[in-house]
């Protein structure tokens, strides 16, 4: 079965592409190469990751350019479409919100009626525990009303969700959104803190902390996040077409930033030297899913402990190979 993933050279593209062609299926990716960070890492995440997938199957495109995503598209014919591709974060400054409209709202826009058009089964899209805003009601549940992004890009992602929702009704498409929560790994982003926390460690980078460290965030080890998503995948299968559902990706078990920077002391022997910066607009207070949901359609909840899945990483940035970029990719 031939599956099209957006932002396939992405970090969570990246290890779901992966996983995917290993279970048999063919693999098509779809990425802009976005320069929102360092595309060295992109492009050794990719020669690392992605050696068993052709090179012809690889297409780097906007995904604001509609004719050529939709040329991709009717010549691949996919049984279903994985959209991952997006503007990720939540600093960007004003100055740059049109980034988040480009690609989280007409990007996704054109994929969604790539997919409607072509009569593809399964259109499955990332979404994130940013819908949830600075919500008091924990954990969050997918059925929770009223809610209130506090960031922009928070809000193009519930955008994403009605758009989705509406769209589908009365075609052959049946639609899922994964509210992803802090997924963090080896082949990271170089722009979140378990990863400057490790280049703080292993090189002369230091660390900043925004605010006084005592947010907490539902981390979500790569593995599991790649496990839930297969898994969903395979659920929706079942589920009739026109139908659209959101599901929560995360295992309810929140950590402060200040707990992962006390496990990164324990694994390296060594003290994070951190500098104290002001909290980051759009930043929330805490993240922690309500998994239920997600156990209850594919029996399955994440499971790496935060110690491990910072063990994991710690050991993959220590590595020879990875070691002497890790500060350069911080930049």
């Amino acid at each position: 079965m031939s599956v099209i993933v957006t932002g396939g050279l992405g970090f969570i593209g990246s290890h779901l592409s992966a996983k995917l062609e290993s279970l048999g299926e063919e693999v098509y990716i779809i990425d802009s190469i976005s320069d929102y960070y360092s595309t060295d890492l992109m492009r050794l995440r990719r020669k690392k990751l992605l050696s068993a997938i052709p090179k012809s199957h690889v297409h780097e495109i906007n995904l604001c350019d509609k004719e050529a995503l939709n040329s991709i598209v009717l010549k691949v014919k996919p049984r279903k479409v994985i959209h991952l591709a997006a503007q990720a974060g939540v600093r960007l400054p004003i100055s740059k919100l049109h980034k988040y409209t480009e690609s989280n709202l007409t990007g996704f826009s054109n994929v969604l009626q790539s997919v409607i058009d072509a009569g593809i089964p399964d259109f499955l899209y990332a979404s994130s525990s940013s819908v949830y805003g600075n919500s008091t009601d924990l954990p969050y549940k997918e059925s929770a009303k009223g809610l209130l992004p506090i960031s922009f890009y928070g809000a193009t992602k519930l955008s994403n969700e009605i758009l989705a929702h509406s769209a589908v009704i009365g075609t052959n498409t049946r639609a899922r959104g994964m509210r992803f929560f802090t997924v963090y790994g080896p082949w990271g982003r170089p722009d979140m803190a378990y990863f400057r926390l490790a280049a703080s460690l292993l090189s002369d980078y230091q660390f900043q902390r925004f605010g006084d460290g005592l947010v907490k965030r539902d981390f979500t080890y790569v593995d599991d996040t790649i496990e839930g998503i297969t898994r969903l995948s395979k659920q929706l299968e079942s589920v009739p077409s026109g139908n659209s559902d959101v599901v929560n990706l995360g295992g309810g078990n929140p950590h402060s930033l200040n707990d992962l920077i006390s496990e990164f002391e324990k694994i390296s022997g060594k003290k994070v030297h951190i500098t104290n910066e002001q909290s980051a607009l759009g930043d929330v207070n805490i993240t922690v899913a309500d998994s239920t949901l997600l156990k209850n359609l594919t029996g399955f909840t994440p499971k790496v402990s935060l110690a491990d899945g910072a063990k994991y990483f710690y050991d993959w940035a220590s590595s020879t190979d990875i070691r002497p970029q890790i500060s350069r990719w911080i930049g």
